[in-house]
């Protein structure tokens, strides 16, 4: 699934492919199961292993966990670009039109398979057939039970969505859900929390064999409750994951114990199976008892199960974005690939099993014959009959033209967002300016400009009037269009409207409604985003409440202003653009503005701001890029600014004249105020023993490093 940023999540794409094709390996090893009756599974080989029986164990105890994790996570980001109905088409189109064309093609397939198995299994004969319990909603969905359970998902989060929206509208419910997810993932105690529902719901299973841990509802359309619970947990945490922007940081932080957790938690489970393969009638006290002579209980199989799957599933997906958050062509492949290769898999696997399955070999040949041969149709069928079709475009949203290849990479390759100094985050940009070019009637506005803004940082733009800052803002909004280069924004052209769900705007000249009321105004804007503040926390953000019932068209100049910005913030967005924001604002009102802008930073909203106080530069910026005739003369942190001019003001009470002083060397300028003369100089060692050597009266003598308003100055004059 493609995300609102410039890249992919490759990490998380990894992950969900490694699920998918993780799940062909579990379906191939499983004719090799030591103990498995005829007719369990489609071969019964005549080469058992119990290697593979406990390899294919601990793969079937996460695997499927893993995947409805990573897909909350996928649903509620994709929720955000498309919005409800949008969300809606879009999971029809790629989850239920491939179930629904599918199974009519699959399940007859599987059955041949199955039936051809059984056949060989008893000498050619098929055994009479068992009369099988009856089942409400009866239906043999195979192994596309998992795109069902994921509509049944959608539905329930989409219902639970609207519900706490409803009932939490100051989000203090979501708030304190957010704290406790990130509280959990920081210690970590994640695994533990998680698997208290897991083991609740096996618990309730009246019959319960201990290997298949959380039971596919793959014979039934009824919804089923340990399914629906233990895989609803992992697709809701999913979600919250997305939910909070330090989540995935966490986690990628905490992949080794997470691993170690879940490995732990599996390797106990192995033994358990040594000594009670069975849900035994009776529970002893100790359920984590394993000495001789001890019996595994329920409980506490159901529990260990719920920590390994949690475990085993944040350990992989932190390894992921810790180790392979960067674009890989091989990996980006499969990752495509993955889905189409689950889907076609298993009568494919199937129909391999039951041909070797009397063969005189070992399982260490059968089993890697089975695994390549089917790998390499089902590969070679998704690049000749998927990539570049129309199946490609229903399953990953795109097609590849034949013979051509996917998109280019990046040309730096992504890291993980890890969180740095201050709460600012590192990775890829949100919002880039591409070698962009821009005129105006033959007027060069910007000469092939680059700019990146990255997430959690404010970057300043200055220079002086007619330099291009307005243009660049212009771009990245969409208003206009480059003459040449690419403007980017959240990972697509700006004038995309999925891109605008993620961006809000306080530009110089805006016209609002003049007898509609702030909170009106804020109202109407919170209406076109999926996710906005609540109206009463915005014009508390802003500091607009006590006026918020007025007329906008009787507020001050420096109201109007603050209005404006309540206007910008209510989607909650995560680029936000800042014109010169704090014009007509008095010095108190300037100070609150500065504080709410610190709060969206270190919130992870990303900030442009154009500016003429370079003091207010000077205070919030991250990075300072200024601008001049158009071209980018120099970007950097405040403190490299000023160390590209090496300036330093010098101040002292002197009888010399700042006319005397004026023309020495190193001297760039020099005023008279009051009885002090202050200087700015290239070479103040130099100026300061001239000066002690000329007026051995001076007094008062302060050297200090110039400020960003001499840097800006200094550049600017370079650059004309």
């Amino acid at each position: 699934m493609d995300t609102p940023d410039s890249r992919r999540l490759h990490a998380l794409d990894a992950v969900r492919g490694f699920a998918l094709l993780l799940g062909v390996g579990f379906h191939a090893a499983l004719s090799f199961m030591p103990g498995w009756p005829p007719g369990l599974w489609a071969m019964v080989d005549n080469s058992p292993s119990a290697f593979l029986g406990d390899a294919a164990f601990v793969a079937h105890s996460f695997r499927m966990t893993l995947f409805f994790f990573i897909a909350g996570f996928f649903a509620r980001l994709l929720l955000q670009r498309l919005g409800t109905a949008g969300f809606c088409r879009n999971r029809l189109m790629r989850i239920a039109v491939p179930m629904l064309v599918a199974w009519p093609v699959l399940y007859p397939l599987i059955s041949a398979a199955w039936m051809a198995g059984l056949a060989k299994a008893f000498g050619g004969q098929l055994p009479p057939m068992p009369e099988l319990p009856r089942v409400a909603g009866a239906f043999p969905l195979a192994h596309l039970w998992f795109l069902y359970q994921l509509l049944q998902l959608y539905a329930v989060a989409l219902l639970v969505r609207a519900a706490v929206a409803g009932i939490d509208r100051g989000q203090k419910l979501r708030s304190a859900i957010d704290a406790l997810v990130v509280g959990a993932l920081r210690f970590p105690l994640a695994a533990f929390v998680l698997a208290i529902p897991v083991a609740l719901a096996l618990m309730a299973l009246p019959g319960w064999f201990y290997w298949s841990g959380i039971p596919a509802p793959d014979q039934t359309l009824v919804p089923q409750p340990a399914p629906l619970v233990g895989y609803g947990v992992a697709f809701g945490f999913g979600w919250l994951v997305h939910r909070s922007r330090d989540a995935l940081a966490l986690i990628a932080r905490t992949w080794l114990p997470n691993l170690s957790l879940g490995g732990l938690a599996a390797g106990w489970m192995l033994l358990g199976l040594r000594v009670s393969p069975m849900a035994p009638p009776e529970f002893p006290a100790n359920p984590f008892a394993l000495v001789d002579g001890a019996t595994l209980t329920k409980s506490g199989f159901a529990f260990m199960h719920g920590v390994a799957a949690w475990g085993l599933s944040l350990g992989i997906t932190g390894a992921a974005l810790r180790f392979l958050s960067g674009y890989s062509p091989v990996r980006r492949y499969l990752a495509d690939a993955s889905y189409w290769v689950y889907l076609a898999h298993l009568p494919l696997v199937a129909a391999l099993q039951v041909w070797v399955g009397h063969w005189p070999l070992s399982w260490g040949i059968k089993f890697p014959l089975i695994l390549a041969v089917s790998l390499a149709v089902l590969f070679a069928s998704y690049h000749w009959l998927v990539r570049p079709t129309v199946i490609g475009q229903l399953l990953n949203g795109r097609r590849y033209p034949r013979g051509g290849g996917a998109p280019l990479p990046p040309s730096t390759p992504s890291p993980a967002p890890w969180p740095t100094r201050g709460g600012r985050v590192d990775g890829p940009p949100v919002a880039e300016l591409r070698g962009v070019t821009r005129t105006f009637a033959g007027v060069t506005a910007l000469d092939r400009i680059d700019l990146q803004l990255r997430a959690g940082e404010l970057l300043a733009m200055l220079g002086p009037n007619g330099a291009g800052k307005s243009t660049a803002i212009a771009l990245w909004l969409g208003l206009i269009e480059a003459d040449a280069g690419d403007a980017v924004l959240l990972g697509g052209p700006p004038r995309e409207s999925v891109r605008r769900q993620g961006l809000g705007a306080m530009l110089q000249d805006v016209e609002l409604p003049r007898e509609l009321s702030p909170r009106d105004l804020v109202r109407l804007a919170s209406s076109y985003y999926a996710d906005p503040l609540p109206v009463e926390e915005t014009l508390r953000r802003a500091g607009i409440a006590d006026f918020a019932a007025r007329p906008y068209g009787k507020l001050s100049g420096g109201q109007k202003r603050l209005v404006q910005f309540a206007v910008a913030i209510c989607g909650q967005p995560r680029v936000l653009f800042l014109d010169e924001p704090t014009v007509g604002l008095d010095i108190q009102a300037r100070q609150a503005l500065w504080a709410s802008i610190r709060g969206l930073l270190a919130a992870g909203c990303s900030v442009v701001l154009t500016t003429h106080y370079l003091e207010e530069a000077e205070a919030l910026a991250d990075r300072v890029a200024v601008i001049a005739r158009g071209r980018l003369v120099a970007s950097g942190s405040v403190d490299e600014m000023r160390a590209l001019v090496a300036r330093r003001r010098i101040s002292c009470e002197s009888r010399l004249t700042a006319a005397q002083v004026g023309g020495w060397p190193g001297v760039l300028d020099a005023r008279s105020e009051s009885d002090r003369l202050h200087l700015t100089a290239s070479d103040a060692e130099a100026v300061v023993r001239r000066l002690l050597a000329e007026d051995p009266t001076l007094a008062g003598l302060e050297v200090r490093q110039a400020g960003l308003n001499e840097a800006f100055d200094a550049l600017t004059r370079e650059a004309a």
